[in-house]
């Protein structure tokens, strides 16, 4: 049974996520921007997500199943960083991150119906 979060829990949370996001910027700023990248969508970000979220339900079948849904986001975020990466320079920021959300969607759409796992 799923229980409304605590204002506690959120607090955690959002420090948890920007902690790992403040992490990901520092590395930027040190080693570049590729290196920060790289710690943004590598495993430690997937891991704090799925780690709080068992520790707000406990249930071991929704984290399986959170994490199914984690895999088909992050196919479609390889779509979207590829698309987001040739589209900044041909049309800017907002037409590049407008055509790679338009990427993710689709892609996303492709996955589920290939593989129905929602």
């Amino acid at each position: 049974m799923r229980t409304r979060p605590s204002v506690r829990a959120i607090a955690f949370d959002f420090l948890f996520g920007g902690a790992l996001v403040a992490g990901a910027l520092l590395v930027a700023a040190l080693l570049g921007p590729t290196a920060g990248g790289i710690l943004a969508g590598a495993p430690i970000r997937t891991s704090g997500v799925v780690a709080l979220y068992y520790i707000h339900n406990r249930d071991i079948g929704a984290t399986t199943d959170m994490t199914r849904g984690i895999v088909m986001a992050m196919i479609s975020n390889v779509f979207f960083a590829v698309a987001l990466y040739l589209a900044i320079p041909r049309w800017g920021i907002v037409g590049g991150f407008l055509a790679a959300g338009a990427v993710f969607v689709v892609a996303l759409l492709v996955l589920s119906y290939l593989v129905p796992w929602l």
